[in-house]
């Protein structure tokens, strides 16, 4: 990390955000998405309009690994009905008057819906920006070129470890790292960005996550993202999987603001989820901050997005630094009574 990097931490990191941005709608050659950003900036910095820049849909928690980091795991409910296609396009062109500009869709895996496609060219034709994690598994070429032509910008696949093995075993399945870059290798043959998805944990801290990011840059990757683990999901409670604040700085020293970022970069970013700028939508229609909170302040079969969003836009903001609130008992009874009280206002 460089003197000026110290100096102003956030500085290159939203020049390259920027640059990456544009990037990615210069490639989408949509005008609907550019009259998007337009109006974004316009509602957010002249009419001071709160207005969600990102929603995360999980289309499924249907998935064919078993990470043992699983976050989705903590929106799962047996037995109860998925959202179905038209109640995703709903969702989709609801998310669009609010003036969110990019959808990323996220489970699970949402490779496993048979209307996925279908789901993109609605999300692309409405305008927006489309992202889509995945595990790698079913990146096949008429897959992949039938995303493209749909509309899909940019693609993340899961990496775990740099260590073929040590992947499949983390993730439960036998040679899913030699499937997902041979499905990265295809999202580079038809032109979709791609990036590694990824994540600190105690075990890598020390040097596996140089050897992803080396990784990523010789598969010539869009962006290393990586994330702090939270004690959700399939580590429900387990604060000993979280990182001290020595070993979060140490993960942020991995920054180079070009290739590899975080969603908390510094020790003073703030949760982006309660900043109102991304919110979370489970396969289920409930509508929590983000993929790690468990706690739904509406629910999208019951109401309209607009009508959940307006009660949110206008309520307090609480703000947390650093880490995840979800990584602490305190975090979680204030986020947990935050979400409460919000929802008792939406009924």
């Amino acid at each position: 990390m460089t003197t000026l990097d110290k100096l102003f931490p956030g500085l290159r990191a939203g020049v390259n955000r920027s640059y990456r941005s544009i990037s990615q709608f210069y490639a989408n050659r949509s005008l609907k998405s550019w009259k998007r950003l337009f109006l974004y900036y316009y509602r957010l910095l002249v009419l001071r309009q709160p207005v969600p820049r990102i929603i995360d849909i999980a289309t499924t928690n249907r998935c064919q690994c078993r990470c043992i980091h699983c976050c989705a795991e903590a929106h799962r409910v047996s037995g109860k009905r998925e959202l179905e296609t038209g109640e995703l396009k709903n969702l989709i062109d609801q998310a669009q008057h609010l003036g969110a500009i990019q959808v990323v869709f996220s489970g699970g895996e949402p490779l496993l819906r048979k209307d996925i496609v279908e789901l993109v060219r609605h999300a692309h034709e409405a305008g927006m920006m489309i992202r889509l994690n995945t595990n790698g598994l079913l990146l096949k070429p008429r897959l992949v070129l039938d995303l493209k032509k749909a509309g899909l910008n940019i693609c993340a696949v899961s990496i775990d470890d740099a260590e073929p093995e040590v992947h499949d075993r983390l993730r439960g399945v036998p040679g899913l790292y030699e499937k997902a870059l041979r499905g990265v290798g295809l999202l580079q043959k038809y032109g979709i960005f791609f990036n590694i998805l990824t994540y600190a944990s105690k075990r890598n801290v020390a040097d596996g996550l140089e050897k992803i990011i080396k990784l990523g840059r010789q598969l010539g990757v869009f962006s290393v993202l990586i994330y702090f683990p939270v004690a959700v999901g399939r580590w429900e409670g387990a604060f000993d999987k979280t990182l001290t604040k020595e070993e979060r700085n140490k993960v942020r020293e991995v920054q180079d603001y070009t290739t590899v970022y975080m969603e908390l970069s510094t020790a003073k970013s703030k949760c982006c989820g309660l900043e109102k700028s991304i919110f979370y939508v489970s396969a289920y229609g409930d509508v929590t901050p983000c993929p790690v909170v468990p706690y739904s302040f509406g629910n999208i079969r019951r109401q309209s997005l607009l009508e959940i969003w307006r009660r949110w836009g206008n309520h307090r903001a609480i703000v947390y630094r650093e880490d995840c609130p979800m990584n602490n008992l305190d975090g979680r009874k204030g986020l947990k009574n935050y979400v409460e009280s919000l929802a008792r206002e939406t009924g």
